[in-house]
């Protein structure tokens, strides 16, 4: 088998029982859930997406298990790969979704607590409102200028890799990249990439590809998808970082670079 198959191979089999995979983290089981869809038995799809359902709570948000991710990023990503299943703006985990995202947007039209994720989570609360068709509200373009202005002054260079590819991957996705911001941040991915490669950094050196390929950059992801293979783990997933144990959402994210699902 060949490297992805490896991979949805060991995504399969690292799901648990109650349809969940890792931590329960819901980002990380909508990631499983989208990197395997087209290639996985019905019951797993099925376990997973009730287990993305019973994450929800009454008030509309996904966020009930402890982990990296905002409720706010876990919301507007679980809604957005919901909607790949088929789940449509008047379903009631995504109305019900939509409602919570409008209702905890920030004053100044960020979402999120953390200054240092509120890039990375307010572009991904636009991309799952666009998704929505929601993209015409007062709400959205307010969002939309706090993003604009914090990606126009970040300094790629001084931030870890996931608080850059995160806004760059999103506002692509929704229409809105600048293209003085593209060409900075294939710039940028150069460096990071070599660096990142040398360090044996997995999850960053995903992100990066799925990001490139959105971008339908070339070169610099033909190095990375002739490295990735190279240090997939014999189980046929991947570690955070080289010669580590596998996790499913590392394994995730790379799935979804090679696809170029991102």
């Amino acid at each position: 088998m060949d490297t992805q198959d490896l991979t949805r191979e060991y995504l399969s089999s690292s799901q648990l029982h109650d349809g969940s995979w890792g931590r329960g983290e819901p980002v990380i089981c909508a990631r499983a859930l989208y990197a395997l869809q087209g290639h996985a038995p019905e019951d797993i799809i099925i376990k997973g997406l009730k287990y993305l359902e019973s994450t929800q709570e009454p008030d509309g948000h996904f966020g009930r298990k402890p982990g990296t991710y905002t409720d706010a990023a876990n919301t507007a990503y679980t809604m957005i790969v919901l909607n790949r299943f088929d789940y449509g703006k008047a379903s009631l985990p995504i109305s019900k979704g939509i409602m919570w995202l409008l209702e905890n947007q920030n004053e100044d039209g960020s979402w999120g607590p953390n200054a240092h994720k509120k890039g990375f989570t307010t572009t991904l609360c636009l991309r799952a409102l666009h998704t929505f068709y929601l993209s015409g509200i007062r709400r959205f373009a307010k969002g939309l200028d706090y993003s604009m202005e914090y990606v126009k002054s970040l300094s790629f260079e001084d931030e870890p890799v996931t608080h850059v590819y995160g806004p760059v991957l999103n506002l692509m996705r929704i229409g809105y990249l600048d293209d003085v911001i593209k060409e900075k941040f294939i710039e940028y991915s150069w460096t990071v990439a070599r660096d990142s490669i040398g360090d044996g950094r997995i999850s960053d050196v995903a992100s990066l590809l799925g990001t490139l390929k959105a971008l339908e950059e070339e070169e610099i992801s033909s190095v990375i998808e002739e490295w990735l293979p190279a240090v997939q783990n014999a189980d046929g997933g991947f570690g955070k970082i080289v010669d580590t144990p596998s996790d499913p959402g590392t394994t995730a994210l790379v799935l979804l670079a090679f696809s170029n699902k991102f």
